[in-house]
């Protein structure tokens, strides 16, 4: 894309990228905070203080990275009060690691929350545009958008931990196969097949601490955040369940493949994967286990658990 690209410049000045755009998109990282900071905007107001430090006028100014419900009201519009015409809104994306161009161009939804109705117009074109399917606008105000980006996920990891309590009744039930009954649970439209199979518990990046985040901004609205706790505490649960049935078994040696946070995932990315919680239960209770897998994964386990595990690298004639 880079290469085809006839209309792109890039820039470390600030001041050119402000001269030269009336829409500014802001995407730096938000990780993972502690507690009720569920995030770290730290960079995020960083950019924005200096933009208010410029004082830039007419300008329609987009975060596109995850934050805390109410950030824009409360901390993002303050810190651009010397500005002047200037407005704040919310534009998250919806992908994955490993896809994110397939799924910039190809979303389910398009979410849009606009300070106003002249930046939601232009942010729709953009899309409009740029997409190559024709996905749905979601248009709205700022906090809906702040919250809305919290649900989907949330509701996505609802749907994980309800399929592996389903999985692990079937398991226990005599004459019951897990996948049967998820294949018919989703067959119900009003469910869908999507992300309701068996197996692994949700890990990465994304899908834990915002099911936490949304509880905590719950919370802090004083309301009992009863579903994103018991989604969390269920996949805690589901790895101690496969935890007990790997030890059940009693191998002389214990193989993980594939241990990134996702099934196939094209990037080293290892957070809070569900096989690697097992896989080292089962090593600290005495177990052997192997770990298999590309070498940039067996790089990545290699930083964080050492020699807890052995290793062996599958894609050694790619090297």
């Amino acid at each position: 894309m880079l290469k085809k690209c006839v209309n792109l410049k890039a820039t470390t000045s600030l001041n050119e990228g402000l001269e030269f755009s009336d829409l500014i998109f802001l995407l730096v990282d938000t990780p993972t905070g502690v507690g009720e900071k569920s995030y770290d905007h730290s960079k995020l107001t960083r950019v924005l203080t200096q933009l208010d430090d410029k004082r830039i006028k007419d300008k329609h100014v987009v975060i596109c990275c995850t934050v805390l419900p109410g950030f824009i009201n409360t901390v993002g519009k303050y810190l651009l009060h010397n500005c002047t015409n200037v407005t704040l809104n919310y534009n998250p994306e919806f992908i994955a690691q490993g896809s994110i161009i397939k799924n910039f161009l190809n979303p389910d939804m398009v979410l849009i929350g606009e300070e106003n109705s002249a930046a939601g117009d232009i942010l729709e074109s953009i899309y409009r545009t740029v997409c190559e399917n024709t996905p749905k606008i979601q248009r709205m105000s700022p906090s809906s958008a702040e919250i809305t980006k919290l649900a989907i996920n949330c509701f996505i990891t609802m749907k994980i931990a309800y399929s592996n309590l389903i999985g692990s009744i079937a398991d226990r039930s005599e004459g019951a196969n897990k996948y049967d009954v998820l294949e018919a649970v989703g067959s119900d439209s009003r469910i869908g097949t999507k992300c309701l199979k068996p197996g692994y518990g949700f890990g990465g990046p994304c899908f834990p601490r915002d099911n936490r985040a949304l509880g905590n901004y719950a919370q802090s609205l004083g309301i009992q955040p009863l579903l994103p706790v018991a989604t969390d505490e269920s996949n805690k649960l589901h790895a101690q369940f496969m935890i007990e049935q790997h030890l059940a078994q009693n191998q002389p040696q214990y193989t993980f493949e594939d241990v990134a946070y996702k099934e196939n995932c094209p990037v080293p990315i290892i957070e809070e994967s569900q096989k690697l919680v097992v896989a080292r239960a089962l090593a600290k209770a005495g177990k052997k286990v192997l770990i298999r897998d590309r070498a940039m994964i067996i790089k990545e386990v290699e930083k964080e658990f050492g020699k807890l595990f052995q290793y062996e690298v599958t894609d050694t004639q790619k090297q």
